[in-house]
Order: structure tokens, then sequence, then C-alpha cells
């Protein structure tokens, strides 16, 4: 039974972002208009890169802390 409500709560979630990122593209086209799609482009990989690193780490950290507990 827990596996079906994280299986809801995982496709309620990937349903939501997919409806935020929609109206958050909608926007962005509405106020920069679509001559900056390729410096959106890049400043969006560049925040995701750093996202990634930041949970890269953070995952690491959390790895050995649990490796030294042992």
């Amino acid at each position: 039974m827990k596996f079906n409500k994280v299986l809801i709560g995982e496709t309620i979630l990937l349903f939501s972002s997919i409806l935020i990122f929609r109206s958050v593209w909608t926007m962005l086209d509405n106020y920069l208009g679509e001559s900056y799609l390729l410096e959106s482009l890049a400043i969006g990989m560049l925040f995701t890169a750093f996202a990634l690193y930041i949970l890269n780490r953070e995952a690491e950290c959390k790895m050995n802390e649990l490796k030294n507990q042992r």
C-alpha cells in the first residue's frame, strides 16, 4: 500500500511540474520575447550545472558520513 501512495505522489508531482514548466516558459516568452532563446538556454545550463554540483557534493558528504559511522 505504501508503494502505491509513493507512486501516486510521484505522478502528481510530475504532472504539476509539467504545468509549472509550461507556465514559466509562456511567461518568459511574454516578457523577454522569443529572441532571447540562446541566452535563456545558456543561463539555464549554468544554473543546472551549479545545482547538480551542489546536490552531488551534498550526496557525497552524506555518503562519507554514513561510511564513517560503520
